[in-house]
């Protein structure tokens, strides 16, 4: 039989596979989300990978309606299935909006949860984006109304994540876009226009300032007015120089409104004990997406700025109004898992080496004690120290490498004037140290 062809064995373009290595530091990433996601008290919805065509096409919009995959079966049976079309999520939004409007008679509002799974998007495979990535959101939802304070918790919550994640200094950019718009009103932006004037502000870190301005002007703005804007929106000020400039703006009254809440949700930040050096008013967040109605939320690292956002979201006041006439507004963010992991491996600050989860590598030099070497591992887990156990029968050197290349902490060692002295050796394979200790002590050593 022929060699089945090699590039048909080569990863899809924007469908990446992660090795054990890059596996085990995405793991550890979503272990603190999960933590962080809980403390808050927000409870995991699954909901399927796939949906309704339905269903996505009432709630995207841009350029997200041109990124649907389909499913079907590539060779169905007559009569397999009555499904027809079927698509696969772009978000997690849209399915929370689904479940809510279908579940809302059981639901105790404000309706807290978090979603941690794949999601797939047609975008062009370039520039570290994926067409299969993971995501991990939280959203509170409301039924008519909901108070800013969540908005402010989702600050609090992003703090707490990157804190303990320790990428290095981080700062969460807040804005909302109803004074947005109404700065972009003052300097002659038209409401028709708005959606189109709001992304092109969102692109205006990755398109420059010149890009941005040709954009404005192409829907509508004069050149001179685009130029002031993008030289007034992104300059650097305090929360307090940028509350107290808004408040002599002279903003109409949906500019107002914003203020009003963009005061409150710095004022729950505050409370909330979030470090004043973790958050900041900038004028210049947009977030593209048009059902974004309120406060908005980008954050970045402040020593790798070229990494660009690695987590956001906002306020939308309208979730499910596209599957009910009731209100249900909300609030949610987002954390890009997939590309944030490969651009923080890439920039050197997050390493993805050990293959394995496991602390220690149990050794088993001499066969005839296998049955003991068997034992330190069962001992080790039930003490909580992941280890792993040598099976197969080869020289202690060869076990020694195998350790180090998969890139184990510890090996454990025995040999048999060890075992006469009812000790056992724990070796660190970075600096080659070791040290003799007692069997039932391994668990404390390792811990």
């Amino acid at each position: 039989m022929a060699d089945f062809p090699k590039r048909l064995l080569e990863d899809i373009s924007g469908f990446p596979t992660l090795g054990p290595a890059e596996a085990i530091a995405q793991e550890r990433m979503l272990a603190v989300i999960r933590k962080h996601f809980a403390a808050a008290g927000y409870a995991p919805l699954e909901t399927p990978l796939v949906e309704r065509p339905e269903v996505l096409a009432a709630k995207n919009e841009g350029e997200i309606a041109n990124q649907i995959y389909g499913l079907r079966l590539l060779n169905p049976e007559e009569g397999a299935s009555d499904e027809k079309d079927l698509a696969l999520r772009f978000d997690h939004t849209v399915p929370l909006a689904r479940y809510v409007a279908t579940h809302a008679r059981e639901l105790p509002f404000p309706f807290r949860r978090s979603a941690i799974g794949k999601v797939l998007r047609g975008e062009r495979a370039k520039d570290g984006r994926y067409r299969e990535f993971l995501q991990a959101d939280i959203d509170a939802v409301g039924h008519g109304a909901l108070s800013l304070l969540h908005d402010a918790e989702m600050v609090a919550v992003i703090a707490g994540i990157f804190a303990e994640l320790d990428f290095g200094p981080f700062t969460v950019r807040i804005n909302n876009r109803k004074v947005l718009a109404a700065i972009i009103r003052h300097m002659g932006g038209e409401d028709a226009a708005m959606p189109e004037l709001m992304r092109a502000i969102d692109r205006l870190e990755k398109a420059g300032k010149e890009k941005t301005a040709l954009a404005l002007v192409a829907h509508g703005m004069q050149q001179e007015r685009a130029k002031e804007l993008l030289e007034f929106l992104p300059a650097k000020r305090s929360a307090v120089e940028t509350l107290a400039f808004l408040e002599g703006a002279g903003l109409d009254d949906e500019g107002k409104e914003g203020l009003a809440e963009l005061k409150e949700v710095i004022k729950g930040v505050e409370s909330m004990g979030v470090p004043p050096e973790r958050y900041t008013i900038d004028l210049s967040i947009a977030r593209g997406l048009s059902y974004y109605t309120g406060s908005v939320f980008e954050t970045a690292l402040d020593e790798h700025p070229d990494l660009g956002s690695i987590a956001s979201g906002g306020r939308y006041d309208g979730l499910a109004s596209a599957y009910t006439k009731e209100a249900y507004p909300g609030v949610g963010i987002s954390i890009g898992v997939s590309r944030l992991l490969a651009r923080l491996i890439k920039a050197g600050i997050v390493e993805a080496k050990a293959q394995t989860p496991a602390k220690v590598l149990v050794t088993t030099a001499e066969r005839e004690r296998l049955a003991e070497y068997l034992n330190y591992a069962k001992e080790l887990r039930a003490a909580g120290v992941a280890a792993e156990i040598y099976l197969e029968e080869k020289p202690l050197d060869k076990q020694l490498a195998f350790a180090n290349k998969k890139g184990f902490p510890y090996a454990l060692i025995a040999m048999q004037e060890h075992f006469a002295k009812g000790v056992v050796v724990l070796r660190d394979l970075a600096t080659g140290e070791q040290k003799e200790l007692p069997p039932a002590e391994l668990a404390r050593a390792l811990g």
